[in-house]
């Protein structure tokens, strides 16, 4: 009589189990998955002229002027690293660099669904 209940017991135990996993995935399976191509991220902004690579800071303050404050000090981020790099953040585009060159240019995305 006592090994019928223990079984019993179990079988209800991962019934519980089961059906408690089911209701899991079925509640997490729902979520909407947003995917934007990187390439499309700032098409918009494509042909916003910008630094190009290995241009020199002075040339980069020469023709776009003073980076957007970034941080409390009001100055350009510091440089940090060995070889030293640096960032310039402008209203539309981030500036990187290497020493004093540029080692690559990033459009910022505006997400549609937040001007909307």
């Amino acid at each position: 009589m006592m090994n019928s209940r223990i079984s019993v017991s179990g079988i209800l135990a991962a019934l519980s189990f089961i059906i408690a996993s089911a209701l899991f995935v079925t509640s997490h399976s729902n979520a909407e998955i947003i995917q934007i191509p990187v390439a499309s991220q700032a098409a918009d902004k494509a042909s916003i002229p910008r630094p190009e690579q290995g241009d020199t800071k002075e040339q980069v303050l020469e023709e776009f002027g003073e980076a957007v404050i970034i941080n409390e000090s009001n100055k350009r981020n510091e440089s940090y690293g060995n070889p030293p790099i640096s960032r310039w953040e402008y209203s539309d585009f981030v500036v990187i660099f290497e020493k004093d060159t540029v080692i690559h240019t990033v459009l910022k995305h505006d997400p549609k669904h937040l001007s909307q």
